[in-house]
């Protein structure tokens, strides 16, 4: 083969050498392809698809394009004049002649401000749509015209046209999501308001005054521009929201001054539920319908049924005045068929490439591949047919339209609803309240925290939401599933980017699921209880009221005149002169998730009912000591202390008349397809965000983008030099009497271990309490504590001080005591029941008062004698098997009546049977009618030994103190000096 070329002497050059084959493999290939032959159905695909692509060029025409890929829209946009505004071609007619549309009012010698549009499933009615809004986005700038499109019947019509800047919103998909409709109604009327607003802010009766105008200079308003609606499927918008006429109707009506148009295309005409909006309506659009009828509707004549029942889509009248003008009107969903130039005009529009040359004073001929201008190439379109990988035409002119007008400022009407959005990372909320990036933390921000976005629709916003907790405690409700544990951890997170770790602290009732451990590696986090965790819960709890009435007892009593908590914040954390009361905490928060789980099962575990009473008080008088209570629950009236909540965070409720938030209609329409949806106190809806950064979005789950998130907050606030706050103290589970944890017990009162209130002593006051019964299974410590108030006499008195009588059945005591403290030491029933009667005589002739005193000297008689400590281990074993009574029956008399006597009786019980085996022995009965305390140790809960009091599976040594004056509380018995795990083994 060979190729022309003037480089060479004979104008012909050597190109390739073609492919050679044999006559028979020539016709075997003949015959294999011969299956592939065209029909005549693949002809009309091509002839079709090549027509579109033909026919797309009829909107280039119309609009001055020559090629889409270079075409600048700015350059159409600053030639339009005020008798141009918003007219525009909408098709040909048979003759090729454009037909245009102009929907200004007729005062402007328009066709407008309103019209419609009729036409049958398949006529093109959807197509003209998206052509008539490219065609408003190619002529006018954004400023100028904005439309808001709306697609009721769900079939994505106009798809990708939300990025062109001219689209203030897309409305569509409403069955599925009807809030959107009462959303929708928002936000026409806050455009009608917005609209009107700035009107009389600048003194102008219409739109068109305040342009003219502001294009004269004569003031600096912001554009207002036309608002063009272009609403495909009306009808069936009206179907899902009848309502919804009689704001289209006051569209209508305002928009003539307003500049707000409507153009409704449907199947069918709507007449009963729009007669104020046909009213307004200056023209319409007929395309092909179903009936004679129906074409009657549309346009006032059969035509649109009698001309177009075999015309092809797109075959329209233009209605106005009675005046019909058939056009077809422009297809723009067509493939891109970039334009054939002349080899010239290629040249100049695409670039000439220029060899590279070497740059001297001589004079270089032209390359000689320069086309003359006689060239035969022609303009126009290429005639192959389009590859079927080609972007549609539509496509194109929205990418071109977007990057002209990309940064041109512009009203949003229609903002993407909540449920478009998806998950909503807490730093861009933060980043948009504060102004700041999160990572810019501040060290108090006055305890003000953002935790999402609300859906102001009828302002045309969506303003992050903030809860103030300065003064007051949090409450979030919803029903289950509805995002509760993210919204408490989103607070929490909002907190620790703003409040260092020294500012504020949390402690944790963790009984959502576990997503509240998601946040304790924050250094605010002193800690967080589990729910199974029931002693962590109480000690969370006591930790917490423990910081309260420390607070109370030293504000009260700092300086002259005390301090409050303004004063304290202002000295602790601000530049107020001055000391405070350290006590390592700022304000202190303590967070129950799901506070329900404290109060359903009431009569198997009445230790978690009791906490819940405890949060509840906490919530009612803490805040001003700086404690405050954040708690989650599924409803508002089921927690008790909801008139405490100030700041409430709701989410969809169960009910939704359990709504708090002003508008229990709006309540019904919080959809329930996604967490963190509800409401905000003026009834816009609310979209929680996430409690982790966007870098994490891609987690595994949102509470390991939680954890990750909390690692990276953690880790700034301690570049900044900042220590953890000081973390959640718990009860040892061993600790030995001289521990120095356990300092020495005040006077008259007997050292027995660690109390969780204090983290530190704990003993029985003998002036509050005589008595002290031990109740726990075997090997749960109740001869260690027998063991270890041996030990607590020894320390408090001397021998002549205190006796101690034993009743030892199972010899656990024999080597507890010396003898010098040891009056009595028995272990047979026999000796038991002896020693009791000749004690029971002892305390009557000697420790009672003398008979003959008068009032006054008994008033006064004061004795001076040891005490006498009476200690039985165990009293179950003190009543013979088969016997109604305890071996101990003649002790009752003066135990029940011993505050006078100097006697004290510790005694330890089984706890399997309590009821038959020991709440009904009198020894126990005589102990309660004194005042004693109990200290309940290991067992099962079902066993209720007191009031509220119930054991609980346990460690040894670990027990619930309990007494009449103080309540109860843990406690972890000290060990005795010495004692060891082989020592406990001898005593078993």
């Amino acid at each position: 083969m060979v190729a022309v070329s003037s480089t060479v002497r004979h104008g012909l050059r050597f190109a390739a050498t073609p492919d050679v084959m044999p006559l028979h493999e020539a016709a075997a290939l003949a015959r294999m392809l011969s299956r592939y032959a065209p029909t005549d159905d693949a002809e009309r695909v091509l002839a079709e698809r090549a027509g579109e692509a033909r026919a797309g060029q009829d909107f280039l025409d119309a609009f001055g394009i020559t090629d889409a890929r270079l075409w600048d829209p700015t350059i159409a946009w600053g030639q339009v004049t005020p008798a141009e505004r918003v007219r525009l071609p909408i098709g040909k007619k048979l003759n090729g002649e454009l037909v245009y549309l102009d929907l200004k009012e007729s005062a402007e010698n328009g066709m407008g401000p309103h019209g419609s549009m009729t036409g049958w499933t398949g006529s093109g009615k959807s197509e003209h749509c998206l052509a008539l809004v490219l065609g408003l986005a190619a002529k006018f700038p954004p400023e100028m015209v904005q439309i808001l499109l709306g697609d009721f019947k769900g079939e994505s019509a106009f798809s990708g046209l939300e990025i062109i800047p001219h689209v203030v919103g897309v409305v569509s998909n409403l069955e599925k999501s009807l809030h959107k409709l009462e959303r929708l109604e928002l936000v026409l009327r806050g455009e009608l308001i917005r609209r009107q607003e700035l009107l009389n802010k600048y003194g102008f009766p219409g739109v068109r005054q305040y342009e003219e105008a502001r294009a004269a200079g004569k003031h600096q308003g912001e554009p207002i521009g036309a608002l063009i609606l272009v609403l495909d499927e009306f009808t069936q918008l009206l179907q899902l929201r009848p309502g919804m006429a009689v704001v289209m109707d006051e569209v209508a009506r305002l928009g003539r001054s307003l500049w707000i148009h409507i153009l409704n295309a449907s199947q069918r005409a709507e007449t009963g539920k729009m007669a104020g909006m046909i009213a307004q309506q200056g023209f319409a659009i007929g395309l092909k319908v179903r009936s004679a009828g129906e074409s009657r509707a549309a346009i006032g004549s059969p035509r649109a049924w009698e001309e177009f029942k075999s015309a092809p889509p797109g075959s329209a009248f233009l209605v106005v005045d009675d005046e019909h003008t058939r056009y077809r009107s422009f297809f723009v969903s067509g493939p891109f068929v970039a334009p054939k130039f002349k080899g010239s005009q290629r040249d100049r529009t695409e670039g000439h490439y220029l060899g590279v040359s070497k740059f001297t004073a001589e004079v270089v001929a032209l390359p000689d591949t320069v086309v003359e201008e006689g060239d035969a190439e022609q303009d126009g379109l290429d005639d192959a047919v389009p590859s079927a990988d080609a972007p549609k035409l539509a496509s194109v002119l929205i990418d071109r339209i977007r990057a002209a007008g990309y940064a041109r400022p512009r009203h949003k009407l229609w903002l993407p609803a909540f449920e478009e959005i998806g998950a909503m990372p807490i730093d861009e909320i933060v980043e948009e309240f504060w102004g700041r990036p999160w990572s810019e933390v501040s060290h108090d921000a006055g305890l003000v925290v953002p935790y999402g976005r609300e859906d102001d629709a009828l302002r045309h916003a969506q303003n992050v939401v903030s809860v103030k907790l300065e003064d007051t405690n949090l409450g979030v409700a919803g029903a289950p599933q509805t995002g509760k544990s993210t919204a408490i951890r989103t607070v929490m997170m909002a907190l620790a980017m703003s409040h260092s770790p020294r500012r504020v602290q949390f402690y944790g009732i963790d009984c959502g699921g576990g997503k509240l451990q998601s946040l304790a590696g924050l250094p605010h986090v002193c800690g967080i209880a589990a729910q199974g965790d029931i002693e962590k819960i109480r000690r969370v709890v006591s930790e917490v009221e423990r910081i309260v009435t420390n607070r109370q007892r030293r504000w009260a009593k700092w300086g002259e005149n005390g301090i409050n908590l303004m004063e304290f914040r202002a000295r602790k954390f601000g530049s107020a002169p001055g000391e405070v009361p350290e006590d390592g905490h700022g304000d202190v928060f303590l967070i129950v998730d799901n506070i329900n789980a404290l109060r359903t099962d009431t009569d198997n575990d009445t230790t978690l009912f009791a906490i819940h009473q405890r949060v509840t008080k906490l919530a009612n008088e803490s805040l001003n000591f700086g404690v405050h209570v954040i708690i989650s629950n599924d409803q508002w009236h089921t927690i008790k202390c909801e008139a405490q909540l100030g700041a409430k965070i709701e989410l969809r409720m169960a009910e939704p008349t359990d709504s708090k938030m002003r508008n229990r209609e709006a309540a019904k329409h919080v959809p329930d397809s996604q967490k963190g949806r509800g409401l905000v106190r003026d009834g816009n809806h609310l979209l929680v965000a996430a409690p982790y950064l966007g870098e994490f979005a891609e987690a595994a789950n949102e509470v390991a983008a939680t954890e990750a998130t909390t690692q990276v907050v953690a880790e700034r606030w301690k570049q900044l030099g900042f220590e953890p706050a000081p973390k959640l103290q718990q009860l040892p589970a061993e600790i030995y009497y001289k521990d120095p944890r356990l300092p020495a017990a005040s006077r008259g009162v007997l050292k027995l271990g660690m109390g969780e209130r204090e983290m530190s002593t704990v003993g029985i006051n003998l002036r509050d309490t005589p008595h002290v019964y031990c109740v726990g299974t075997v090997d749960s410590g109740r001869t260690v504590f027998l063991r270890t108030v041996c030990e607590a006499i020894k320390e408090a008195y001397t021998p002549e001080q205190a006796q101690v009588i034993q009743f030892d059945p199972n010899y656990s005591l024999a080597d507890s005591l010396d003898d010098r403290y040891r009056k009595v030491y028995v272990t047979t029933q026999q000796e038991i029941s002896e020693a009791a009667h000749a004690i029971a005589k002892k305390i009557e002739a000697d420790r009672r008062p003398p008979s003959g005193l008068t009032p006054q000297q008994l008033a006064q008689w004061n004795p001076v004698r040891p005490k006498w400590f009476i200690l039985i281990d165990d009293l179950h074993l003190c009543t013979p098997v088969g016997a109604m009574q305890s071996l101990l029956q003649p002790l009752v008399g003066a135990i029940a009546t011993s505050r006078h006597l100097d006697l004290h009786v510790f005694v330890t019980c089984k706890v399997e049977g309590w009821y038959s085996t020991s709440q009904q022995n009198k020894i126990i009965g005589a102990m309660d009618g004194a005042g004693a305390s109990v200290l309940v140790l290991d067992g099962d809960k079902r066993e209720k030994i007191i009031e509220d009091v119930r054991p609980a599976a346990r460690i040894p040594g670990r027990g619930e103190l309990y007494s009449r004056k103080d309540g109860g509380q843990l406690i972890q018995i000290a060990l005795p000096t010495g004692w060891t795990r082989a020592t406990e083994d001898d005593h078993r």
